[in-house]
């Protein structure tokens, strides 16, 4: 993967072909829950049969990418998740997989060519479930510690509603205590796929210095995933009732290092973008010829897609950090 990301970072700053190394797929929009600050499951979207993915990845591979993200919705609600996860692998790509777990028992056995897990987490139970719903949060811990057990590598990522500092020393501590990493991103407002526009009452200096907080503990050897660029960034962030705003001195790479596709194998530059930026059905076109490099906003605090962006402006820093991960 690493070729391919070198491939696609020399692309964008020659302003050539693009060349993304990285698609996040949306395999459905159904969900088990109602998150509050999502509106995926409101938005109806055609999905596309097993046979259709393998012709669709076909057509990534060859456009370069190998790391592949099955998201949602919720993917597990999917019964053909073992399939789709399966022709993944048999095309080469690096797979992730986001979840809430809520459905990993009944799919554990075919997840086996999962490279990577993300596991929604909000925080203490109390605020998990005041973010997304009645559930049993033992069902996700239980399924955390069997994907551990497996040998599986795994991060929560925790939604951030509001600078709750005890939802993070838990998420922390229970990071520490299951052996898995944390990832913090803020919530994003004011697109399709978000579920509100930002509060009223959200501060911006006690936001900063939420985001200050986590840098320190990451310092301190904290097990958090996002990266000490992607946590200065948000604590130098100008507005964070606004996750995205559109500067013409600054490229974002969305579309150039990596897309995102709807059910219906519609691509975007980003997720946050749908409904901003019209979309290439790539089953029918082939994205480096239809995508014009343009993109409806320039900089965000978009929690995955700030890191990618953060791969391409800050390499170095980037990777120094990545690698420092690694046992």
């Amino acid at each position: 993967m690493g070729m391919s990301y070198a491939q696609s970072l020399s692309a964008f700053h020659l302003n050539g072909t693009p060349r993304p190394f990285s698609a996040s797929f949306a395999i459905t929009n159904k969900c088990n829950l109602k998150c509050a600050y999502c509106d995926l499951p409101n938005i109806k979207a055609p999905e596309l049969s097993v046979g259709q993915m393998d012709i669709l990845f076909k057509k990534l591979r060859k456009l370069g990418i190998l790391r592949l993200g099955i998201f949602g919705g919720e993917p597990l609600v999917r019964k053909d998740i073992g399939e789709i996860l399966q022709l993944a692998k048999r095309h080469g790509f690096f797979t992730s997989l986001n979840s809430n777990m809520l459905l990993y028992d009944r799919y554990k056995d075919v997840l086996s060519s999962v490279d990577y897990f993300f596991v929604s987490l909000d925080g203490t139970p109390e605020k998990h479930i005041a973010n997304r719903g009645k559930q049993n949060y033992e069902i996700i811990l239980e399924s955390i510690r069997d994907i551990v057990q497996r040998k599986k590598k795994l991060t929560a990522i925790c939604v951030v509603t509001d600078p709750d500092i005890v939802s993070a020393d838990y998420l922390i501590g229970l990071a520490i205590r299951e052996k898995i990493d944390v990832h913090f991103q803020p919530e994003s407002y004011d697109a399709e796929c978000a579920g509100r526009t930002a509060p009223n009452d959200l501060h911006q200096q006690e936001t900063k210095k939420f985001w200050q907080y986590l840098l320190e503990k990451k310092r301190e050897g904290a097990p958090i995933t996002s990266s000490t660029a992607y946590l200065k960034y948000l604590i130098n962030w100008h507005n964070y009732k606004e996750s995205a705003v559109y500067d013409p001195s600054v490229r974002c790479m969305a579309g150039s290092g990596f897309i995102s596709i709807d059910p219906s194998g519609t691509a975007y530059p980003c997720i946050f973008t749908k409904g901003k930026a019209e979309g290439i059905n790539l089953m029918e076109h082939d994205w480096a010829e239809k995508f014009d490099k343009k993109t409806a906003c320039t900089k965000c605090i978009v929690g995955p897609l700030l890191e990618y962006n953060l791969l391409f402006h800050k390499p170095v820093s980037s990777v120094i950090d990545a690698l420092a991960k690694i046992n």
